[in-house]
């Protein structure tokens, strides 16, 4: 008996044990950035029948860290093995986060059913939030006739077949603010594009196709002499040429309109067979029924209700265009509040500013939700010059102030999120940033350009990181910035700032002048350089010095594009960083543009697969920062083409050295092997398929490879040392340069 409860308690631990193991080893692998290969394991450790909770839910989160779509189902699973008695934490977080997955999908339903859920588990956020849209009211729900069918108009307005019908006119007017219109040239305003001249001629040729096919709403063609016959044909810009029978050909008249009958979708090759074989042609053309944002009357003026269909309306003004996109941003109930207390006019005036920030915008019960909430509440009354108690009056200020900047302000504050935003939404703080931003000339404001152009704010206090103390991080302490401000530099970039750049003592001075900056889409380098030095400094465990965070301001300008290097391997001496800067200075002054460009090539193929072999965690942590001083001093000497080729081939025998790379095979095999990730026993198969893909596309390219060359360059000084040449050796090596293309011009 005590036998039989052994086993029992014994096999009990098996699938814990796997699900341990299987957990360990999708960790390992996505921290070594083989995630391809830790979705694989995670995903088959959830398939099982009995996986455990543990198992499920590090396969959600895994789909979740990576924006897999797949994420919603994988937490449905673990919300569904969750037990009732237990797990009480992990059902509250988990019906949380499928709240804001629901969301970001835009499943409103579904959203509302797990924030019910959330409740219930006890979560307290979002206590008066309602994510079920507002039922309209009746004379809010209607839909517009476009003549001609779904498909057809689809192809001509260049809508995809993915786009749901609700959201049809949506895409159209997006696509007729993109495509639609472009700057005229000799005049003055917007002139169509062929696209929508295009569109324009179809929905013509559409109604005259609509009045043939009379109330029954079907275009039917008895037969080959029948008069719908020629005035189809006519409509659709062909003739028949030969009598009726087997020799009808149809051949174009009208190029305009023949084009518009095919690109459309028009079927005319069974039109021609029914008029050879003299039976009856029958085609269905009911017009398309499109649901409209609340109703045509809303968006037309008196004088546009008087010059056609709501779909001629819309095409033919962008600004209606603009408008139509805009009041869709908003959630359902805050853009009806807009709709209801902000004249249609004034709100079509600042379309391009809803459009661009009002998707965060948000009134409940009447009242305006903003960043800092309670605390911040009469800043922002200061701001936009009204309550935010008065929620529709308080946005329409909002997007009326200073060209857009308040609300392109607004909007990145409430992307923020956790002590950050707590933060910036102190309200004098709030009062002097925004000071900065909107700078002595507000226009062109952010809303102008194609593309918003306040991505450099949302950039700065997404990355802002703060210390234990509440301030925030100043990569170097703040007499570094100042270099970047001070004298000219400030009138260079034009901007304002409260207090003068030699009298700076706190972090918020710095970040004013920051601020200042993200309005300038050129001539932002401090911005640039700030941001670039504090992902350095992220995962650093002693910060940068104020003497390293000044000399890679100074050649931001030239290795600028390096510096991502120094951030994912937070474990390099900053003698080594700097090291790295000398000795990418001492290459750059190589005078010989061709031996500098074999040295740099070399330098920098070597510091990638370092960068990869770091990330891949081939490269340990402790190992990163030897290694890569090694392969700098290799290149401190460089003077001339054999010198590249020494200091390439120690760069590449350091590199294997240091990942630990299998002993006995060649070098290119050994470093394909590591490119191809670090393997388990259990998945030799599967890397040995990346490692001979590699290999292929190595081939495929006729490069030589290093164990060839390396070969060679040891047979040489063979040679020298007056042993026989390897004829074998130099012929494989003649054999394989011969294989190569010259450019051709």
């Amino acid at each position: 008996m005590r036998a039989t409860v052994v086993v029992l308690g014994v096999l009990s631990l098996v699938p814990i044990v796997r699900g341990q193991s299987a957990l360990d080893g999708a960790q390992q692998l996505e921290s070594r950035g083989e995630g391809a290969r830790a979705a694989l394991v995670l995903r088959q450790a959830a398939a099982h029948a009995n996986a455990s909770p543990s198992e499920l839910q590090a396969y959600a989160e895994f789909l979740d860290r990576h924006g897999n779509p797949g994420a919603r189902a994988a937490y449905e699973r673990l919300l569904a093995a969750l037990a009732e008695p237990g797990g009480a934490g992990t059902r509250l977080a988990v019906t949380r986060r499928l709240v804001l997955l629901s969301l970001e999908a835009g499943d409103r339903t579904a959203a509302s059913g797990y924030l019910a859920r959330y409740r219930q588990a006890g979560g307290k956020e979002w206590a008066q939030a309602s994510f079920e849209r507002p039922v309209a009211p009746s004379e809010q729900q209607q839909t517009i006739e476009i003549p001609g069918p779904l498909n057809s108009f689809r192809r001509m307005a260049a809508v995809s077949q993915d786009v749901k019908e609700d959201d049809l006119i949506l895409a159209v007017a997006r696509s007729v603010i993109i495509n639609g219109y472009r700057a005229g040239g000799r005049k003055e305003g917007l002139e169509p594009t062929e696209y929508l001249k295009l569109l324009t001629r179809y929905i013509s040729q559409a109604r005259e196709l609509d009045k043939l096919a009379g109330p029954e709403k079907q275009i039917r063609v008895e037969n080959c002499d029948s008069p719908q016959a020629a005035d189809l044909l006519r409509t659709l810009g062909y003739r028949m040429r030969g009598g009726c029978g087997s020799e009808v050909v149809l051949e174009t008249v009208n190029a305009t309109r023949g084009f518009l009958t095919i690109d459309s979708g028009f079927p005319l090759a069974e039109l021609e067979q029914s008029l050879r074989t003299n039976r009856p042609f029958v085609y269905d053309y009911r017009p398309t029924r499109a649901p409209i944002l609340y109703n045509a009357a809303y968006w037309q003026t008196s004088r546009d209700q008087q010059g056609g269909e709501f779909i001629d309306v819309l095409i033919s003004d962008p600004s209606l265009c603009r408008f139509y996109l805009a009041m869709a941003k908003p959630d359902p109930a805050t853009a009806e509040e807009l709709r209801k207390n902000i004249p249609a006019p004034r709100l079509r005036a600042f379309a391009h500013v809803v459009d661009f920030f009002g998707s965060m915008f948000e009134i409940r019960d009447g009242r305006a939700i903003v960043p800092g909430d309670a605390r911040s509440a009469r800043m922002w009354e200061e701001l936009a010059g009204a309550p935010p108690s008065q929620g529709a009056r308080f946005f329409e200020h909002l997007i009326s102030r200073d060209d857009g900047w308040l609300a392109s302000y607004f909007d990145a504050l409430t992307r923020s999120d956790g002590p950050v935003r707590d933060y910036l939404t102190e309200p004098d703080r709030m009062k002097r940033f925004y000071s900065a931003i909107r700078g002595r000339i507000t226009s062109p404001g952010p809303a102008r350009p194609v593309f918003q152009a306040n991505t450099d704010m949302l950039l700065l206090m997404a990355r802002l990181r703060l210390e234990p103390g509440g301030k925030p991080h100043v990569p170097g302490g703040i007499e570094p910035w100042k270099g970047r401000f001070v004298g000219r530099q400030l009138g260079r970039y034009g901007i304002r700032l409260s207090r003068p750049v030699t009298a700076w003592k706190e972090p918020d001075d710095v970040l004013e002048a920051l601020f200042a900056l993200c309005r300038k889409s050129v001539e932002n380098e401090p911005l640039r350089i700030f941001l670039a030095l504090s992902d350095i400094d992220r995962g650093r465990t002693q910060p940068l010095a104020a003497a390293t965070v000044n000399r890679l301001a100074l050649d931001y300008d030239n290795y600028g594009s390096q510096y991502p290097i120094f951030a994912e391997a937070p474990a390099l001496d900053e003698k080594t960083i700097l090291r790295f800067l000398d000795t990418a200075a001492q290459i750059d002054r190589i005078g010989d543009p061709e031996r500098r460009a074999d040295v740099v090539g070399t330098f920098q193929s070597l510091v990638g697969i370092w960068q990869i072999l770091c990330r891949q965690g081939a490269i340990a942590e402790k190992e990163a920062d030897a290694s890569l001083s090694d392969i700098l001093t290799a290149f401190a000497t460089v003077r001339n083409a054999r010198d590249t080729f020494h200091a390439g081939r120690s760069g590449v025998e350091l590199l294997l050295k240091a990942a630990q790379a299998r002993p006995g095979a060649s070098a290119q095999s050994r470093l394909l092997d590591l490119l191809g990730g670090l393997a388990d026993p259990e998945e030799a198969e599967a890397h040995g398929e990346v490692v001979a893909g590699m290999a292929g596309y190595f081939d495929a390219q006729r490069l030589v490879s290093l164990d060839l060359l390396f070969g060679m360059a040891d047979h040489l000084d063979a040679l020298a040392r007056g042993e026989k040449p390897d004829s074998a050796l130099v012929a494989r090596l003649v054999s394989k340069i011969a294989e190569v293309e010259s450019p051709r011009a």
